[in-house]
This record gives C-alpha cells, sequence and structure tokens, in this order.
C-alpha cells in the first residue's frame, strides 16, 4: 500500500461566501438562493447545518427553521476561481492529484511525506496554507489506500484531521458503516443489512465470491474496499458519467420559442464541457417541471455519439415538443448527456465534413476563452438577453445547474 491524503473544502459555497464577506462568518450562510424564492439550498453553511438546514431543503423551510439567516443565490464565477487558487496550493505539495471535485482532491503523498517529516505535519500544514491564504476550512484523511483516506476525511468535520496507518487499518475499517463504502449505495445498502451486514468489518468476512454472485462487478470492489483496499483505481467510482445542466425560473414560463432558448443555451454549455473532456455522449436525456411539480423527462440515443450542440439540439427540440402537452407554466428545464464515449480526435489528411465541424468547435470554444463567451452568438440564445444579465463567462441564470 501507499500514502494518500484526501482533502474536502468544508461547506464550499457557503465558505467561499463567509471568505468573500468575513462579516459573514459565524452566521447561519445558506447559498441556492434567496429566502422569497422557490427551490432549495445548494449548500448550507456549519452554522445553519447545527440550526437543521440541509442541503435540499427547500428555501421556503430554511427560512422558516432560520428566519435569521443569510440567503445567497451564489456566484459559480466565483467559486471557480477558489477551486483553482485552491487547487493551485495542492499542487505546491506533489504533482501526483486525482481532481474529484471542485472542493475535493486526493493526493499521492508517498514521495512528498519526506520533506515534511511525517503525514501529520504535512497535513497540518497544508491545512493551515489553505485557511490563511482563502480563509477557507478544510477536512483531511491520510490513509494507505485512496479509499481510506476518503473515508477518514469524513471522520471529524469541519477543520478535522484523521490518520490511518497499517497497523490501525483494521480496526478503523471494522466499525465503518457500509453505506460509507463507495459503491453501497441504498440498494445494494438494503441488501447487505437484509444479510445482517452493518460494517465494513462485517462485510470483509463475506467471501468475494459470493458477493460478486450477488452484486456482480461491484460486488468485488464493495469487497476490496471493506478491507481497505482500492482494488480499482479511485477515481473509477467517481468518474464523470455524465454531464448536466439546469435552471429553475424566477415565474413560469409557457412560451415554447423561451423554453427551447433555455434547453439550447444549457446543451451548449454542457457541450462544451464535454469538449473539454475530450468525450462524446450516446444518450442525451431532458426534463421539465410544470408549476404543479409534475415532472417530465424524455431520452434519445445519439448515433454516432456527439459532443456537438448543434448536433443535439434537434433530438432535444423534437423530445420536447412531443413531451410539452399540458397548458401550464413550467419552472424548471434540464439537460443531462450520458452514456460518455472517450475518442481519438487526431487530423486526418482528409478534409471531410467531419474534421470541418470539430475545426468550428475548437475555433468556437478558443474564442470564447479569449474574448468571452460573448463574443460569438447564437440566434438560439438570443431570447435570454432579455432576461438576464451577462456575466464573464454566459448568462447569469437565477439557479445554475452545477453538476457535472
Amino acid at each position: 500500500m501507499g500514502l494518500f491524503l484526501y482533502i474536502d473544502i468544508d461547506a464550499f459555497f457557503a465558505s467561499v461566501e463567509q471568505s468573500l464577506n468575513r462579516r459573514l462568518q459565524g452566521r447561519p450562510v445558506m447559498v441556492g438562493g434567496l429566502k422569497h424564492e422557490r427551490g432549495v439550498v445548494a449548500c448550507p453553511s456549519y452554522e445553519a447545518r447545527a440550526r437543521g438546514v440541509r442541503t435540499g431543503t427547500t428555501l421556503h423551510e430554511a427560512a422558516q427553521l432560520i428566519p435569521d439567516g443569510v440567503f445567497l443565490k451564489g456566484d459559480y464565477h466565483q467559486y471557480q476561481h477558489y477551486s483553482d487558487r485552491f487547487y493551485d496550493i495542492l499542487s505546491s505539495v506533489t504533482p501526483d492529484i486525482d481532481r474529484v471535485s471542485q472542493d475535493e482532491a486526493c493526493l499521492d503523498i508517498a514521495g512528498a511525506v519526506r520533506r515534511f517529516g511525517s503525514p501529520r505535519t504535512l497535513a497540518l500544514e497544508l491545512q493551515s496554507s489553505i485557511y490563511e491564504r482563502l480563509a477557507l476550512s478544510t477536512s483531511i484523511g491520510v490513509g494507505p489506500s485512496r479509499v481510506v483516506a476518503k473515508i477518514a476525511s469524513e471522520c471529524r468535520k469541519p477543520m478535522g484531521l484523521t490518520i490511518v496507518d497499517n497497523d490501525s487499518l483494521r480496526d478503523f475499517m471494522a466499525a465503518i458503516p457500509i453505506k460509507r463504502l463507495p459503491g453501497v449505495g441504498s440498494v445494494t445498502g438494503r441488501i447487505l443489512r437484509e444479510m445482517g451486514i452493518e460494517t465494513a468489518g462485517q462485510l470483509a468476512q463475506v467471501p468475494e465470491t459470493y458477493l460478486k454472485r450477488i452484486f456482480g462487478i461491484n460486488g468485488l470492489k464493495i469487497a476490496a474496499y471493506s478491507r481497505g483496499e482500492d482494488g480499482i483505481p479511485f477515481r473509477d467510482y467517481r468518474a464523470i458519467r455524465t454531464v448536466s445542466r439546469e435552471t429553475g425560473f424566477a415565474e413560469d414560463i409557457t412560451d415554447k420559442k423561451i423554453l427551447l432558448s433555455h434547453f439550447y443555451y444549457l446543451l451548449e454549455r454542457a457541450s462544451a464541457k464535454l469538449r473539454r473532456l475530450n468525450r462524446k455522449a450516446a444518450t442525451v436525456r431532458i426534463k421539465f417541471r410544470y408549476a404543479d411539480f409534475e415532472t417530465i423527462e424524455g431520452t434519445s440515443p445519439l448515433s454516432p455519439p456527439s459532443h456537438d450542440e448543434t448536433a443535439i439540439f434537434p433530438r432535444v427540440e423534437m423530445m420536447f415538443e412531443r413531451l410539452f402537452c399540458r397548458r401550464l407554466g413550467i419552472r424548471l428545464v434540464g439537460v443531462t448527456l450520458a452514456n460518455l464515449k472517450g475518442y481519438a480526435d487526431n487530423e486526418t489528411l482528409i478534409k471531410d465534413r467531419s474534421e470541418r465541424g470539430r475545426n468550428l468547435l475548437r475555433g468556437l470554444d478558443a474564442a470564447r476563452r479569449k474574448s468571452g463567451f460573448f463574443s460569438l452568438m447564437t440566434g438560439r440564445t438570443l431570447a435570454l438577453a432579455e432576461r438576464y444579465q451577462r456575466g464573464d463567462t454566459g448568462y447569469v441564470l437565477r439557479t445554475p445547474g452545477l453538476s457535472q
């Protein structure tokens, strides 16, 4: 086994807001929307969590629980800026970094620990540096595998540090609830509990062949995790499998043209993300929610797989035209690109249509990186200009979809 450090910024969005405005420190901050708006809390500070607010609590309920709380819409671009600075600090420790999300990372510190003297000193200095430079608290776990480091990082929050070495590994894993193991979701957890298995230590006693017979390849994964072994590279179970963008509206919308403009804009942002990931989607899904909270979803295959919004949008439009059949306003729309495929984006000797298309997309992305999102616009999203302010990297939507 090696030596790994897993680090997680505590209550990331809310903590960034408290860092930007020191008067908010110590106060219950809830990011996701204003208290009079509809929607849910995307990230409560620990002060808000202590008073009963959780991620996903409705803004209305949160306002009742904490009438004196601070409600903020949030600023994705500020969060990304802090994330970039966070990763700059991590890079000063080691280049061997697995980027799990904006605010989580796993570092291989086997080659870096000698410079600091011990894993504890390294972790404490890293934690202190992030707090001093960004005013953000972090929770850290150190362990002989990635999965152990991840689990350890969740043991003490906020601003916690848990170190598990080879000698304490077995006792540490023995008491870990199975719900905290990667790959153990609600269905797998229910089956395991029906088998009388509540902890990782109990799961480690079950033969792998039996777990594979019940759960397939996932049975081998959770067997390894229960022993504190990665089994497969840690990033595999957190790998990006879909890219989603969604937004809610301050007022219900019935105008089909405006709704399709939103769909295209969200698809545009999701497709750009796919291109950065060197992925193409073989499936596109849409969803929208009526004013009475009925949620409609549609799915369409993409053949061949694509990361080009102009090629994908006709499928989105066709699904929406077919599914939007009530004379009722819509409060939320979303797009998901799924069933992602890797691809080799190599130059070819023949300048065929597909290569010209790739060159156009490269040019579009490059121009927007250099001169801003609005340097190149499509007529499909011009209708949004009257509804939203323009930010540095696009329209400032009411509730921007931040999911991968």
